[in-house]
């Protein structure tokens, strides 16, 4: 069970982490995959913060990441990738998110970051790259 400290939950990091791997999580497909991201939103102190990232692993109803910038648990978050273009793919897309901070977890060994657990809203907007770049 999680030790919850200040609103946050404290728990090691799993490292091991295989691109293009799939998992499972209540059912569902979990891929894990480095993709670069842009968050957006508030500190836990209030501030308003845009931070450059890498996404870990996406779902339909979860996203993972790393953060430098503290949050707590609850917080609404932006999420922002360029999804590139690959043999399925054939042109590259704009996908923008949002959803609510479900968990966090901290590694000892990296103290000035945690590990997101977003949960993801049902409303999204995905374009292509061209367009939302524009």
């Amino acid at each position: 069970m999680d030790e919850m400290k200040n609103g946050f939950f404290n728990q090691d990091i799993n490292k091991s982490s295989i691109q293009g791997a799939t998992g499972e999580r209540r059912g569902e497909r979990l891929l894990e995959l480095s993709l670069p991201a842009l968050v957006l939103g508030e500190n836990a102190s209030g501030r308003k913060f845009r931070e450059t990232t890498e996404l870990l692993s996406i779902s339909s109803e979860v996203a993972r990441f790393r953060l430098k910038n503290p949050v707590k648990i609850g917080t609404v978050l932006k999420l922002s990738l360029e999804i590139p273009a690959t043999t399925l793919l054939i042109y590259p897309l704009h996908l923008e998110i949002s959803g609510q901070v479900a968990r966090l977890e901290f590694n000892m060994e990296k103290p000035y970051q945690q590990l997101v657990t977003l949960e993801l809203g049902k409303k999204f907007q995905l374009q292509p790259a061209s367009r939302a770049s524009q």
